[in-house]
């Protein structure tokens, strides 16, 4: 999320208060405009939700709900040949890393990580694996899979969010194929010039690409460029998180066309804006049968009463609001996807109510239809990250499931 960046520099423990839970105040950062926003939505509510469903079977509902949704992502893509090409692999322990690319439409092509489990039978149970946000742009799916050779500043983020692990080799290692792509603005993906404007050669004069400032000079140039980005993205008629949820969508084609994955257990899970990806891409596609989200499950109003700006550089589905809040696109999984939240009490980015309120609306709707067991949420005292320990009820929950 927006100035993550300064969490890393500073270091949780140095940074004391930043790292606390966000704090609700009645008028929030944007001051008056506050409780005005919040009563035009009180007003109208969330008319696809579960609660409006009335009489209306789930099975049309859900489809109510999808179709919501594929209008306010605005990306769908004509369709093409996969084109799986392998560019190199390495032998790693307990798993083979595949270097990949693959069509995502006729306009770009996909790079991506495969990871293939040395043990067990196949079909193996395959998981799509998201990397954070972070306002970290310079790298991608190296986020969350072993390297040979890290960036200092990759090591130091890894240690900051996922204490220290790499959890998409871990996964490999349990008997899971994961795929891990680089999402459309980071790792491979993100903005690069052949002639670079003031601002960019402004940004890294004099830094030394090995360096730590280096890196966090890149991506707070990137951070910065995000606004931009969403208005040309809308003025060419587009939705960022159209493009990334189409691909993840597409990650999920390309794991069920392998002939050693079972395509009748594919999972996703994810931190924070891997979380948010995690959500759309269970709520979306019925492939997806276990999801975990981490680090970014509340209702949206809430998120005005932190009084100060977190969500900025945020992708979005802008204009679902005014139909579904972000939990309720979770429930169109439901009950067949098996979704476990796992929220941080001393996560800065979101209330204690708000979290509390999304989980609550959720498990509802799971409890209502008969599963109850389904559905689980989990509160950690912890900052917003994916701990070890996070990390390993995270995979527990998809052995359960996947298995």
């Amino acid at each position: 999320m927006k100035r993550a960046w300064f969490l890393l520099a500073a270091g949780c423990a140095a940074a004391g208060p930043i790292c606390a839970q966000a704090v609700e105040t009645p008028e929030g950062f944007l001051g008056n405009l506050t409780p005005i926003m919040e009563s035009i939505q009180r007003e109208r509510g969330y008319a696809l939700d579960y609660a409006h469903k009335g009489a209306l079977p789930f099975e049309q509902w859900r489809q109510r709900g999808r179709e919501a949704v594929e209008r306010a992502l605005s990306y769908a893509p004509k369709p093409v040949p996969l084109d799986l090409k392998v560019h190199r692999t390495e032998k790693r322990k307990g798993y083979e890393l595949r270097a990949i690319s693959f069509a995502g439409s006729a306009h770009y092509r996909i790079p991506a990580f495969l990871l293939v489990p040395e043990s067990g039978r196949p079909p193996y149970p395959a998981v799509v694996a998201f990397h954070d946000h972070g306002a970290y742009f310079y790298f991608g799916k190296e986020k969350i899979v072993e390297l040979d050779r890290q960036h200092a500043s990759l090591t130091a983020y890894k240690e900051t969010y996922y204490g220290g692990r790499s959890f998409a080799s871990d996964l490999a290692r349990r008997g899971f194929v994961v795929i891990v792509i680089d999402a459309f603005y980071w790792g491979e993906r993100r903005v690069q010039y052949q002639d670079p404007p003031s601002g960019w050669r402004n940004a890294i004069a004099g830094l030394d690409p090995a360096s730590t400032r280096y890196i966090d000079a890149v991506n707070r140039y990137l951070d910065e460029r995000t606004a931009d980005l969403i208005m040309q993205l809308s003025f060419n008629g587009i939705n960022w998180i159209g493009i990334v949820n189409r691909d993840d969508r597409r990650s999920v084609d390309l794991l069920a066309s392998l002939p050693f994955v079972d395509p009748k257990r594919i999972g996703c899970l994810g931190l924070s804006g891997g979380a948010f990806r995690s959500t759309y891409l269970a709520g979306m596609d019925s492939r997806i049968r276990a999801a975990v989200i981490t680090g970014w499950m509340s209702t949206l109003p809430s998120t005005g009463h932190i009084p100060y700006s977190t969500h900025s550089d945020m992708y979005d589905a802008f204009g679902l609001h005014s139909v579904l809040d972000h939990p309720d696109v979770a429930t169109l999984g439901a009950p067949e996807c098996a979704i476990l939240v796992q929220n941080c009490k001393r996560d800065r980015l979101f209330t204690r109510d708000g979290m509390a309120q999304a989980a609550a609306k959720i498990q509802n709707v799971y409890a209502k239809e008969g599963h109850p067991e389904r559905f689980r949420a989990e509160s950690y005292d912890a900052p917003h990250s994916f701990t070890v320990a996070m990390q390993e009820d995270a995979f527990a929950w998809l052995e359960k499931w996947l298995r």
